[in-house]
């Protein structure tokens, strides 16, 4: 199976929609991606959907955010949602979205991503727990969930101990 995977179009919205309800199951995170592309800070080249056999089979969202600290804000990514199709679930998929998607990242100048996902997933792409480096998120989670990967090596060692905030679209 081939994974092509490239920026979402316009043309891809319905698809997106349809892909996160059937992956978890409900509307809420495709409801959150239609939310997140009103944001002023919303960028398109992070918005990235993998296609199998020319369909839309998943999708990725890097968001900016920023780490609120003392001495300032740190400005950062947030990877969220992504969602693969059912059928199309552990077959290479969401790891074609995550590794392009870290690339794309990195093109951009952006120095970290953090994300909020499954601890024996997304170390494979660099991710750490973030909250030992002293980043912490908005609400309580699971301490090895809250996951954070520095693009750049070295970004943020020593430079921060904050909290994570989304930007608000």
């Amino acid at each position: 199976m081939s994974v092509f995977v490239r920026a979402e179009t316009p043309d891809d919205y319905p698809a997106v929609h349809e892909i996160h309800r059937l992956a978890f199951g409900q509307d809420d995170e495709a409801r959150l991606v239609e939310k997140l592309r009103r944001s002023p800070e919303f960028i398109p080249e992070l918005s990235l959907i993998a296609e199998v056999d020319g369909r839309v089979v998943g999708h990725v969202l890097f968001t900016p955010s920023r780490i609120d600290t003392a001495r300032g804000n740190v400005s950062t990514l947030t990877l969220a949602p992504m969602g693969v199709h059912p059928r199309h679930q552990r077959r290479g998929v969401g790891s074609a979205l995550v590794g392009e998607g870290l690339e794309a990242c990195r093109r951009g100048g952006h120095a970290s991503v953090v994300v909020l996902g499954h601890a024996a997933y997304y170390p494979r792409f660099g991710f750490v727990a973030a909250i030992p480096r002293g980043i912490h998120p908005p609400l309580e989670v699971c301490q090895e969930a809250f996951m954070l990967c520095e693009l750049v090596p070295g970004a943020l060692q020593g430079k921060v101990i904050g909290t994570i905030c989304m930007t608000e679209p």
